[in-house]
């Protein structure tokens, strides 16, 4: 496991790490493979590893979100998600571990067994959640949530991203151009990444431009391109995550910021919502399934499904190598959970007891 201090994004620039200090949350770095049964130019970044419980992109950018809450000193984090929602998981996983209340506001998606094991997982971790409708109902009510009125709540968007969010994947990418230097894959043409809350695929865009990476990062969209009226997953926000980086990374005095990347944004694989499954995601969770690894319809199996037919045009072209970046889990995470949360109430039992023992004698 990589100590905060000692990420790649840090040796490059170490006035940031005076600013973000995050926290030893996600274990890094995350390994890369070859995917030998899809061809010889297959490969993937496993971010279903960053975390032993639970895995996915949600745990990086948790390290950065948890120094914020520490500096602030919030005690209750308020996020919202569909009902299956990862980033929910991973931040009752967060909060639980840190003492921190959590609050999850949700919107309905198709019932799968994926939802039905996250709405365990948040529960198992404590989390209070607040049954909304529709995904309009629910921004409404994160946005006008009683808990506003508190001093220590910390509300966190969607996807858990926000502005620091965003670093953990400009530090991915340095990692992933260390790995490239250090011969554990060749340099991808493309590195496909699947788009919902905007911060994954603008953190790794402005990231490859930034470490030297020649790479083309590709956002495959898997959620709703507008809230009502208001644009949510589309090319112009990513576009403007990755230009608040920017700004704050000038503002910390960091200069040859010369041109600010633009991302590369492909709505063909998004299907017909939200967590609805397609023949291509259907087919990409059979092909990965061949090789032992695990994807789910709502985000990474659109993903993998892009990144499969490219595989098939490079097949007939230049025959260069195309990267995966998984981020869904791939731990049994509900097992993890009960296992972990009977072991604390033991504890704290055991803890009270003795006390009373104590107190009696």
């Amino acid at each position: 496991m990589t100590a905060p201090n000692t990420l790649p994004l840090f040796k490059h620039y170490p006035i940031m790490m005076q600013q973000l200090s995050p926290q030893q949350f996600a274990c890094l770095p995350t390994p890369v493979k070859a995917l030998s049964k899809l061809g010889p130019n297959a490969w993937l970044k496993q971010d279903d590893l960053t975390h032993p419980n639970y895995g996915g992109n949600k745990i990086r950018k948790l390290d950065f979100v948890l120094a914020e809450i520490k500096r602030q000193n919030k005690k209750h984090v308020i996020t919202f998600g569909a009902t299956g929602t990862n980033a929910g998981v991973a931040t009752a996983m967060m909060c639980y571990r840190n003492q921190l209340k959590c609050t999850v506001y949700l919107f309905e998606q198709p019932l799968t067994k994926t939802v039905k094991d996250n709405l365990a997982l948040m529960r198992a971790y404590g989390a209070e959640l607040i049954f909304c409708g529709s995904l309009l109902k629910t921004v409404l009510r994160f946005y006008s949530s009683h808990y506003r009125l508190n001093s220590d709540s910390y509300f966190l968007w969607a996807g858990c991203s926000n502005s620091v969010a965003t670093f953990a994947y400009i530090n991915a990418a340095f990692e992933l151009k260390q790995q490239v230097d250090a011969g554990e894959l060749p340099e991808p043409e493309h590195i496909f990444v699947p788009v919902g809350s905007c911060s994954t695929l603008a953190g790794l865009t402005l990231g490859v431009q930034l470490s030297g990476l020649n790479s083309k990062v590709i956002g495959i969209r898997v959620a709703p391109a507008y809230l009502g009226p208001f644009p949510a997953c589309t090319a112009n926000e990513v576009n403007k995550v990755i230009k608040q980086a920017v700004k704050q990374m000038k503002d910390w005095g960091i200069e040859g910021i010369a041109n600010i990347p633009q991302c590369h944004f492909d709505d063909g694989f998004y299907g017909e919502g939200y967590g609805i499954a397609s023949k291509e995601s259907q087919n990409a969770i059979e092909a990965f399934k061949q090789q032992g690894i695990k994807l789910e319809n709502t985000y990474s199996a659109k993903a993998a499904a892009a990144f499969l037919q490219q595989l098939k045009r490079s097949q007939h072209s230049n025959g260069r190598p195309q990267l995966f970046w998984q981020t869904f889990n791939s731990a049994d995470a509900l097992a993890q959970a009960q296992k972990e949360t009977v072991s604390s109430e033991a504890t704290e039992l055991s803890s009270k007891l003795k006390q009373y023992l104590a107190n009696e004698s």
